[in-house]
């Protein structure tokens, strides 16, 4: 509060009187009226709705045009009330009760008490008024010596208004400013009960406050205007009716420009007949063009926060029309809008975040604060964690940059106070970015992680709270950094039938994230996982091991830097395995975020070695050679036994598939009663298949040429002639189709005439 004001001097009887002293004649009210040299200059209170002169100060007919003058928080409206729209209705509706014992409906008044339309505009004071002293209501320079504030800079100056039908009789009218925002009514052209309630004068806030004006008809009657407010408690002292304390009453109050004297407030009515305004007015017996008659328009201004030492936060505004002056008459017409003068509301987000080491979530929290109305507050937010702080109040923008809702390179605020709770001045519509943190260290996926963040907003003036928002809470579950790493390794060898490849699949998923991970999958696109056996590999060997546990992908998660062991074996009949397995989890936190990884093999080739071993022998042994005739000729032939032998050389052989043939062959046949069998169907080759440690053997016959006689003349009677010629074998993996290299050879030299042995 700014010391040496004047309302605050005085008490409640001398302040009344200060109001009508010096107005014994044609009194001034220019601190109110906006007409004086030193006075607000808001608004013209001159008993006619035109701006004329053109403002500022400012008038209806330019506010209804859309005007939107210096200082001013909000204006209602042309709030219409139609005949026989809402009039108050059943005994309970009385200004001494409650709003929520109002009723309405549809129906008619007497033609003096219809209101047709309703209006109200909201200011704040552009700076002090003062005047001469606590018992001189003159204006003044505030610099003049001995002055008292009769107005200080940002109090609450409200105008308001109304016209009616017909102006056949005194007016008695009212004017509630409503706090609640539930306060209304529902369909204006039905019937029912108020909603809401008033809100009550405690001892540090104002309750709602309803403005009485008694306006008679006699010839050089002056209205009278009364203030209470809603007080069922009597903080403020005794009442003077059921629910409202008095604060203000003022005869002879009526606005002119005559002598220079301050009030705190005023009103005026129509002495003349009016052009027809901009807004839809028709009076009685006239038409939507007529003049309004006079005494049918009716005009006041009042300093509430000047009035009541503080300022209400309003949020709604009523015009009633009473039977009578007292303050418990019957009410007859009312027209309804709303009236934001005063508010804040708050927003906020908020982002989590688990640390690497996963033993604590970080949560930063950002959001909004914009002051509603045109009157400067001060701020306090508070967060409900434990430690939660703020951090930076800024103007977003401020810098030039483009607007992004958080604190980056901006100042802050002047006059910030940071910590477990942010106080700061905003002024009106005026709109800030706050940021802050927290931290939290025991946590699981059942941790709500939601907080909310309160504003309480204060008369600045007073320090009186005037109301408290919370932010709807943010929920920010901690995404952290989820991650899976997958291993796969493969081996292979011969199965012990040789007839497939015995594989085992080997490998690792580890959670490398620091969130533990559900609906955890691991997929192969080849082999079927459901068959694989995984464990936890506690002592992360990378192995199943016996005893450790197995886990189960329907039921468990992965906790942070737990590794899995997974295994499986099948017969293969491929030499090579080609597959990727493909490990999936969902981030536990926010139920969304998939991780995966993806391990592969290539080749997985069993060390299998190759090797053929092939002889040559003459049969019979050491003969071989047969004289035979054929079609008269005599002729040689050779006979030789060949044997092959898969032999693998130091390792598992490998199956091979043998094909057998010689340089020189008549006949080359497997030797009966063998297996494995061979096919010889190309007469001079056989082929067929020999596992590792089988050999086969074959019978060869041929019939030398002259070329294939050593010494190239063929002559039997040659005791020394040998014929020789080579067999060979090729071979390739049954599994790797791989050639064995090189092919072995064998030759058998047969002599015509063995040597006879003589041992």
């Amino acid at each position: 509060m700014h010391n040496n004001r004047l309302r605050n001097a005085l008490p409640r009887c001398l302040l009344s009187a200060l109001l009508i002293g010096g107005i014994t004649t044609t009194a001034s009210v220019n601190a109110v009226d906006g007409i004086g040299t030193h006075d607000l200059k808001l608004f013209e209170l001159e008993g006619n709705t035109a701006d004329n002169p053109a403002g500022p100060p400012t008038d209806w007919d330019a506010l209804h045009s859309g005007a939107t003058p210096a200082n001013m928080i909000t204006f209602t409206g042309v709030l219409p009330d139609p005949a026989p729209q809402t009039i108050f209705w059943k005994g309970g509706s009385k200004d001494v009760n409650d709003v929520s014992e109002w009723w309405y409906k549809q129906g008619s008044v007497s033609d003096k008490s219809n209101i047709t339309n309703a209006y109200a505009a909201a200011y704040t004071a552009p700076a002090d008024v003062c005047v001469t002293s606590a018992s001189n209501n003159t204006v003044v320079d505030c610099a003049t010596a001995g002055s008292v504030v009769l107005h200080e800079q940002g109090d609450l100056i409200v105008y308001f208004g109304m016209d009616r039908f017909a102006n056949s009789g005194d007016t008695f009218g009212g004017f509630w400013f409503f706090q609640d925002p539930a306060v209304g009514i529902g369909d204006v052209n039905g019937q029912g009960q108020f909603s809401g309630n008033h809100v009550a004068a405690t001892a540090t806030e104002p309750g709602d406050v309803l403005v009485l004006v008694e306006y008679p008809q006699a010839s050089g009657a002056t209205p009278e205007i009364k203030v209470y407010e809603w007080d069922p408690n009597q903080v403020r002292g005794p009442n003077i009716a059921p629910n409202l304390s008095l604060r203000f009453t003022a005869s002879q109050a009526e606005c002119n420009n005559a002598d220079g004297l301050g009030k705190l407030a005023c009103a005026k009515v129509n002495l003349v007949t009016l052009p027809n305004p901009p807004w839809d007015y028709t009076p009685k017996g006239g038409n939507a063009n007529s003049v309004m008659p006079t005494q049918t328009f009716f005009e006041g201004g009042i300093n509430l926060t000047g009035i009541l030492g503080s300022t209400p936060c309003i949020s709604s505004f009523l015009a009633e029309t009473r039977s009578s002056r007292s303050e418990t008459a019957s009410l007859e017409d009312f027209a309804f809008g709303g009236f934001d003068a005063c508010g804040a509301n708050v927003s906020k987000s908020c982002e989590a975040k688990i640390t690497t080491t996963g033993d604590m979530v970080e949560v930063e929290f950002w959001g909004e604060v914009s002051n509603t109305g045109g009157l400067p507050l001060d701020i306090e937010l508070e967060d409900d964690q434990a430690n939660s702080m703020f951090t930076k109040v800024c103007v977003d923008g401020s810098d030039g940059s483009t607007p992004d809702g958080r604190c980056v390179g901006e100042d802050e605020i002047a006059g910030l106070t940071l910590g477990a709770i942010a106080s700061f001045n905003l002024g009106g519509g005026q709109t800030v970015v706050y940021e802050g943190k927290y931290s939290l260290t025991e946590f699981d996926e059942t941790t709500e992680f939601v907080d909310t963040v309160t504003m309480r907003f204060y008369d600045p003036g007073t320090g009186a709270l005037i109301d408290t928002e919370t932010a709807t809470s943010a929920e920010c579950p901690p995404t952290g950094e989820p991650g899976l790493l997958v291993t796969k390794l493969c081996s292979g060898q011969l199965s012990g039938d040789a007839e497939t490849i015995d594989r085992t699949i080997e490998g690792t998923v580890k959670n490398t994230g620091n969130v533990k991970l559900t609906s955890l999958s691991l997929i192969d696109n080849v082999l079927n996982t459901a068959l694989f056996m995984v464990v936890v590999d506690a002592n992360s060997d990378g192995k199943v091991d016996a005893n450790e546990i197995a886990f189960d992908f329907d039921t468990d998660s992965l906790q942070p830097g737990v590794q899995l062991a997974y295994e499986y074996e099948f017969s293969d009949p491929g030499f090579t395995h080609e597959n990727d397995i493909y490990a999936t989890g969902v981030n536990v936190f926010d139920g969304e975020t998939v991780t995966s990884d993806t391990a592969s093999v290539n080749g997985c080739e069993p060390e299998l070695v190759q090797g053929l071993a092939i002889t040559k022998e003459c049969e019979p042994e050491g003969n071989g050679v047969q004289l035979k005739l054929v079609n008269g000729v005599l002729v040689v032939e050779v006979s030789n036994v060949i044997r092959v032998e898969n032999v693998g050389q130091g390792g598992v052989g490998e199956p091979l598939t043998v094909t057998v043939s010689d340089d020189e062959v008549q006949q080359l046949v497997q030797t009966a009663g063998q297996t494995p069998a061979f096919d010889c169907s190309a007469i001079t080759s056989c082929t067929g298949e020999l596992k590792y440690g089988e050999f086969v053997t074959f019978e060869q016959t041929y019939r030398p040429d002259l070329d294939l006689a050593e010494g190239g003349i063929f002559e039997l009677s040659n005791s020394d002639l040998v014929f020789s010629n080579t067999a060979t074998a090729t071979g390739s993996g049954v599994f790797s189709e791989q050639a064995v290299f090189p092919a072995p050879t064998a030759t058998a030299d047969c002599p015509l005439c063995p040597v006879p042995d003589t041992n």
